[in-house]
């Protein structure tokens, strides 16, 4: 199907990395779309080692309207970086190359909406989990609404998903804004810090993309101490980002909110003994020495850790529970569709 682009109203940044099973997928969910020669598609090959490589060049070769950019690998933030620089559409939007954009989601009216002169600084949407069976989805929304900023904050965060935002290029351009290179978390760090600068943020209700969650990423490859720790340092340069623009990053709550989210999964892999000691270390410092309360929903988690922190351990390891059979379950493909049924029918509707 041949697509001819010119000064495109988006463009779409996939990065791509050994992905050659699912990136003609992702690549035609933008391609099939209604005012598809409204979209310029950028796929950025970050040194994939698989076919890879070749399946963004046969897209290219058969679409106008593809960019490919190969480079030597430098992680996913390099690679939508990449992505950013060589935009050419009035608007920007990033994908992963295992997901996909919903059918006829570039409709008439939201062309029409992007268009106007005085459209806004960010569009943010609704998407979609779908278990790797493709039986359980989750549908993750927004309400509707447009909200008008006069100053930065970082109240305006908005969403869930930097895959589910619309980025006006200008404006990105404008603040020189670019995806950190962290190990973890650099999409969140980027479209929060981008909804906090905003001056206006339309959210939409429609399905933009779904997320397939890959099994794989299920297994936890990493030790929940070792995403912690990366989290942690993720969030120390987001403080830096922040105070470079001159906004002060209430970097405390965040912490404190984040040890209650890994103390989770920490208490499920570890004994007591060594979760004691290691919330006693600098990290975890804020946990039992500063006032400032988590999000709303960790609150009585953190006061049950400050108080009673052998209890909250136990509670960790009953709550847990479905999380641990369902990692044992996805070393087995035999038992992996029982595997998704915990996750998508008792974890999904907990956290």
């Amino acid at each position: 199907m041949e697509i001819a682009v010119s000064e495109p109203l988006i463009t779409v940044v996939i990065p791509v990395f050994n992905s050659e099973q699912y990136i003609e997928k992702a690549a035609n969910s933008v391609l099939l779309q209604p005012n598809a020669d409204s979209i310029e598609l950028i796929l950025v090959d970050d040194g994939s080692t698989d076919n890879s490589a070749n399946s963004c060049d046969k897209l290219s070769e058969a679409n106008s309207g593809v960019k490919v950019f190969h480079k030597k690998n430098g992680g996913v933030s390099s690679a939508r970086n990449l992505g950013i620089e060589n935009a050419s559409g009035k608007y920007i939007a990033f994908l992963d190359s295992d997901d996909w954009w919903e059918r006829d989601f570039l409709s008439d009216d939201l062309v029409s909406e992007l268009s106007r002169p005085e459209s806004s600084d960010l569009y943010c949407f609704s998407y979609q989990k779908i278990s790797p069976n493709k039986k359980w989805i989750k549908p993750l929304r927004v309400s509707p609404g447009t909200h008008v900023y006069d100053k930065p904050d970082l109240s305006h965060i908005i969403g869930e998903a930097h895959c589910a935002i619309i980025y006006r290029l200008d404006y990105l351009n404008s603040y020189s804004f670019r995806y950190p290179n962290t190990n973890t978390t650099e999409d969140v760090i980027f479209y929060q810090l981008c909804c906090t600068f905003a001056r206006t943020i339309t959210c939409m209700d429609r399905i933009i993309f779904s997320y397939y969650m890959n099994d794989q990423s299920c297994m936890h490859t990493k030790s929940s101490v070792n995403k912690f720790q990366e989290h942690y340092k993720a969030q120390q340069l987001a403080k830096t980002i922040y105070e470079a623009h001159g906004v002060s990053y209430g970097i405390d709550r965040t912490i404190i909110s984040l040890i209650g989210e890994c103390l989770k999964d920490i208490s499920i892999e570890n004994s007591f003994g060594f979760v004691k000691e290691l919330i006693a270390g600098e990290e975890f410092f804020l946990l039992n020495h500063s006032d400032v309360q988590p999000w709303s929903y960790l609150q009585k988690d953190i006061r049950l850790w400050r108080k009673k922190p052998f209890l909250a351990y136990v509670k960790c390891r009953i709550n847990g529970i479905p999380k641990y059979v369902k990692r044992f379950l996805y070393t087995l493909r035999i038992t992996r569709p029982l595997a998704d049924y915990i996750q998508y029918r008792l974890i999904e509707r907990w956290d």
